[in-house]
């Protein structure tokens, strides 16, 4: 299965914000892919003065078909 690089440069980030903004990085995208019916592996974050950076691992390449059905 393939993996997510996910690599975001910023303006300086101060060196108490990296800690939350990694984590709410991890948060915002493990959310997306549950709510978009993705399993994943593990998730890592990196974060430095300049960057934040997520690793998942284990992604299908495939969503899962879903069967929609709508009136109107």
């Amino acid at each position: 299965m393939p993996d997510l690089l996910l690599e975001l440069f910023s303006e300086e980030i101060p060196a108490r914000m990296q800690a939350r903004a990694a984590d709410d990085l991890r948060r915002l995208v493990c959310d997306g892919l549950g709510a978009a019916e993705l399993a994943f592996g593990k998730t890592e974050v990196y974060a430095t003065p300049r960057r934040l950076c997520l690793h998942v691992t284990d992604i299908p390449a495939v969503q899962p078909d879903r069967k929609q059905e709508r009136k109107g």
